[in-house]
């Protein structure tokens, strides 16, 4: 069965047209979204162009499959390449298989592409066959994640770690019979390098959790930027062939000449348009450092002809491109300064009497394989842009200047390949990225505001969250639902309609807590994202390697906008004592700044036991996540910021990424929730305390503790023991006693009637009003939106008992609400209710709630076009009356 990929590709050769996600989509009966995921990666591929525009449309590359790069038309075969291409033929041709190989180079120099003419000629030889595979795959996209790296390469077999979900084919099986070829080979550690030995020695592999071994006939090809000194000894010997190729500044003026033209040629044919090039601009190319080799020249040549086509399609004296010194990036024309160094070796270039080089549309030209740059892409947008701002009238606006900025802004991204396009994608899927942005520019529009991309990646790392926690059910209460909804009733109407979304994308019920925290992503303006000044939970990662936990945590820092984050490289050759040593050094520097506790994240080994030792040691809390990855660290470190307690931010990084690590399966936590009433004794007040607390909460799902709270720290290691086995949702006693996150109450507030009401709304209730409204749906008429219905009453409700300072238990509440609801409905159907005995007594008796009542439901009438009847509203007012709490707050 063909792969959906490779069913997009061949629709779209077999038509010429340009086609839309959408056709692609009805066309083949595949879902929109993954349509568009699969023609980004063809895109990045250089398999497909995109045309940018209303919608975006996508066509086959032109020549995709008929003209490949090889060694016979390399700039440089007969000179720099000469050796490394004998070389590497000799490593196709010896027998019985080919040797394997590693690349060395910097970057830029064109390994990837070296590779594929070594796989070309393997295949012209007949050494491969001519469907052979040669795939390719960069082994930094997941060097922080050694468990997903090796599962890439090796194979996942089902079950062999929490997670795996599936029994998956690796690159060694899929390269069978051709070439697999690695990038950045070094970031391959070291267990991984002794696992491919395995494979070097014997041609046979296991996938993770497989007991059975595999075979498979495969040349592997590695290529690096750095020397054969980073690599076991035992690696440099079992792969014998190792090639240099020169970097840019190293190969001769004719080569990089030669390289010039044949792109500025690619460029030219590909706009069917002549170009030309100043004598200094070209001049300028040949002398100035390119720091990124071939790959950096490139790019800017790629800049000025797009600066060139830019200023082409503003001006109506311009036939052709001009290319002139003006449109050169600085860092060019600093290479027209070594013009008096190289004097002898331009002379063929100054003689010349031609003032232009001319490159006309037409000369055959060679696709390269593996050209990130071989698209339209630049030149559609420049085109697109163009005709948006002339249909809207802005021809007085600069274009050349306004669009100057797109153009540089893109190449500056191109050059930095896209902030987000690595590491982003191993944190968030392509679906759910998409879905985010789709998610937001509904929103932007909806709100007439903008939203950065920081914005968005940090709801796509909720979501991310969100799901995840709803799949496993493991829900989570908003503290302020009520208020939100009240304050931002806007964006909490559009945070459902986004719900229904993301619902219709991940089949799951999104509960209204979660819409509550939707919305304050939709109201969260640039000062709310800052981290927060309080004391926060400190994030320390501790890797071994020389710059593995540096690596990681300056990652994250970027993506998250943050400096917060300590990072503790472990070098092989540093023992565990040393490492701990330094960590304890800063820890005593630091310890005024760490009263929050410690998140350690660890790779392996002994830092996993580095916890206990500083607990015990110099008392600080702390808790080790160990075998993490970049998404554990950036979770934690953005709860972190966020000011989440040291047991929220392991609660929810070990849950919702346990299926990604191994981790102990966390102990189940006791279904009672706890209130901590506290005093210096642990009694007298607390026990009036208690008395007062068990009349106003349901016992049956709170426990009531009763603490000291004199001596401070063995009261916060009191509070630690109880919070790994149970949730504590509020501590109350007669001193400020804040700690861990949890709700703080003063005693003096259960001896008030409006803050005894504000007490029991922090508590909330076990069901919420939308898992109750969703449970009776069936039970209502289709023209009741019950969930709707359900909030009003809510609101009914609480407005009554605030505004009367009715002390009542949320169970009686609920049921109150659903008495209500199935009350509305027997009036809407006209149907009898009963009448309350001596209606007309009972009202003058309760007159003032009564009248209060009749007010406060005066909004479902409305709201549904019927009236109460007196008989009704007397039923209402006796539940409230005979269910209030009376405390006797007269005395403590």
């Amino acid at each position: 069965m063909k792969a959906r990929k490779d069913e997009v590709l061949e629709m779209l050769l077999a038509n010429a047209t340009e086609m839309t996600a959408k056709d692609l989509a009805d066309r083949l009966g595949i879902d929109r979204t993954n349509v568009s995921r699969y023609l980004n990666e063809l895109t990045k591929a250089g398999k497909v162009k995109k045309i940018d525009g209303r919608p975006v449309k996508f066509q086959i590359m032109p020549n995709l499959s008929k003209k490949y790069i090889s060694f016979d038309n390399l700039i440089g075969r007969e000179d720099s390449l000469k050796s490394p291409i004998q070389k590497s033929k000799a490593a196709i041709l010896y027998p019985p298989r080919g040797l394997h190989t590693v690349i060395f180079g910097e970057t830029g120099t064109g390994k990837t592409m070296f590779a594929e003419c070594m796989y070309r000629f393997a295949v012209e030889a007949n050494v491969l066959a001519k469907d052979a595979p040669f795939i390719t795959f960069n082994c930094a996209d997941y060097a922080q994640n050694p468990q997903l790296l090796f599962g890439h390469i090796f194979g996942v077999k089902r079950g062999a770690f929490t997670g795996a979900e599936e029994t998956r084919a690796g690159l060694l099986e899929k390269a069978d019979g051709g070439i697999l070829f690695l990038d950045e080979i070094h970031r391959l550690p070291p267990e991984g390098q002794e696992m491919l030995f395995t494979f070097i020695d014997k041609g046979k592999f296991r996938s993770l959790g497989d007991s059975q071994e595999k075979e498979a006939s495969v040349q592997i090809i590695g290529a690096t930027t750095e020397t054969s000194s980073m690599f076991l000894s035992t690696f440099n010997r079992r792969i014998p062939m190792q090639i240099e190729l020169p970097a840019l500044a190293k190969r001769s003026l004719d080569e990089r000449l030669a390289i010039i033209k044949e792109f500025l040629q690619q460029e030219a044919n590909r706009l069917g348009q002549e170009i030309t090039i100043d004598k200094r601009s070209l001049l300028a190319f040949l002398l100035y450092h390119a720091e990124g080799n071939i790959g950096q020249l490139k790019r800017d040549l790629k800049l000025v002809c797009a600066k060139a086509f830019l200023y082409h399609q503003t001006s109506d004296n311009e036939e052709k491109l001009r290319i002139g010194e003006d449109e050169l990036p600085l860092v060019v024309q600093k290479g027209l300064l070594r013009v008096n160094e190289v004097q002898d070796m331009l002379t063929p270039f100054l003689d010349n009497k031609n003032l232009y080089l001319t490159l006309k549309p037409g000369t055959q030209e060679v696709v390269w394989g593996q050209d990130p740059s071989k698209d339209m892409e630049v030149y559609n947008s420049i085109t697109y842009k163009l005709e948006k701002l002339g249909r809207e009238n802005l021809s007085e606006i600069d274009l050349g200047e306004l669009i100057s900025k797109d153009v540089d802004k893109y190449f500056e991204t191109y050059v930095e390949e896209l902030s987000h396009t690595n590491v982003y994608q191993e944190i968030i899927s392509d679906e759910l990225w998409q879905l985010v942005n789709e998610l937001y520019d509904f929103a932007a529009e909806k709100l007439q505001r903008e939203y950065t991309e920081k914005d968005r990646f940090a709801f796509a790392l909720h979501l991310n969250s969100t799901i995840e926690r709803i799949k496993s059910e493991q829900l989570i209460t908003h503290p302020n639902l009520n208020d939100v909804r009240r304050n931002h009733s806007k964006e909490f109407q559009l945070a459902i309609e986004l719900s229904n979304r993301i619902e219709e994308v991940y089949d799951i019920m999104m509960p209204l807590d979660e819409i509550g925290f939707i919305t304050m992503f939709l109201t969260m303006d640039a000062h709310e994202i800052k981290p927060t000044m309080e004391r926060q939970v400190a994030v320390l990662v501790v890797m071994h390697g020389k710059s593995t936990a540096s690596s990681m945590l300056e990652t994250v820092q970027e993506l998250l906008g943050t400096s917060k984050g300590i990072a503790f490289n472990m070098p092989l050759t540093l023992k565990s004592e040393a490492m701990y040593g330094q960590i304890r050094s800063y820890i005593q520097q630091n310890r005024a700044e760490l009263t929050e506790g410690l998140i350690i994240l660890t790779d392996m080994g002994s830092p996993n036991n580095f916890g206990n030792l500083i607990f015990h040691e110099m008392g600080i809390r702390t808790r080790v996540i160990s075998m993490a990855s970049t998404m554990l660290v950036l979770e934690s470190l953005r709860l972190a910021i966020m000011g989440r307690s040291l047991e929220e931010i392991y609660s929810s990084v070990t849950s919702i990424f346990q299926t990604m690590l191994h981790l102990e399966e966390p102990m189940p936590k006791d279904q009672k929730k706890v209130i901590i009433v506290a005093c210096f004794t642990g009694e007298g007040v607390s026990k009036r305390l208690n008395e007062v607390v068990s009349q106003l909460v349901n016992l049956d799902e709170f426990e009531i503790i009763q603490m000291q709270s004199l001596e401070r720290e063995s009261f916060k290691h009191r509070i630690d023991q109880i919070i790994s086995q149970k949730e504590i949702v509020a501590i109350i006693g007669t001193m400020e006693l804040h700690y861990q996150k949890i709700p703080f109450i003063p005693a003096m507030n259960l001896f008030k009637k409006d803050k005894i009401i504000e007490f029991q709304d922090l508590l909330g209730s076990t069901l919420t009003v939308s898992e109750m409204s969703e449970s009776l749906m069936q039970y209502f008429s289709p023209q009741f939106d019950v969930k709707e219905l359900f909030f009003l009453i809510d609101d009914v409700l609480q407005a009554i008992r605030k505004k009367q300072e009715l002390i009542i238990e949320n169970t009686v509440l609920q049921a109150l609400n659903l008495h209500i609801a199935f009350l509305v409905e027997r009036i809407k159907k006209n149907e009898t209710r009963p009448p309350f005995e001596n209606v007309t007594a009972y009202h003058q008796q309760h007159y003032q709630l009564f009248e209060h009542v009749a007010t406060q439901l005066a909004v479902l009438e409305k709201k549904y076009a019927f009236k109460f009847s007196e008989d009704d509203i007397a039923y209402i007012v006796k539940t409230l009356e005979d269910n209030q709490i009376e405390l006797g707050l007269h005395s403590v």
